[in-house]
């Protein structure tokens, strides 16, 4: 089953195949990001920083140092999203992050 990605307010926006797949993907399965290293920051496929998964939230910290991905990653192919998205956990840190923008050409 996909591990659904949530915004700050609660709504799905990105989902990962398992809790370690290094990728992340949009709701339509558009491969979006991955982790470069072995922590939760997500890189966009420029190499960018898109966001942290912080429990299950895809958002961009405010205190973000602008640290760029200098690693590639293989294209993970197709992908379908399986499971529906669940109940949010809780998210008391709402003061130190911000919503991804996610953005995929059509």
């Amino acid at each position: 089953m996909s591990v659904y990605l949530f915004d700050m307010e609660g709504g799905a926006i990105a989902f990962r195949r398992t809790w370690s797949d290094p990728y992340v993907f949009d709701l339509d399965g558009h491969w979006i990001g991955h982790c470069a290293w072995d922590d939760n920051d997500v890189f966009d496929l420029s190499g960018r920083y898109l966001g942290s998964v912080v429990s299950d939230r895809l958002v961009r910290r405010n205190d973000w140092d602008g640290r760029p991905s200098r690693t590639t990653a293989d294209d993970p192919g197709p992908v379908t999203r399986s499971g529906t998205p669940g109940t949010p956990l809780s998210f008391p840190n709402c003061f130190a992050y911000e919503d991804v923008s996610i953005n995929h050409a059509v």
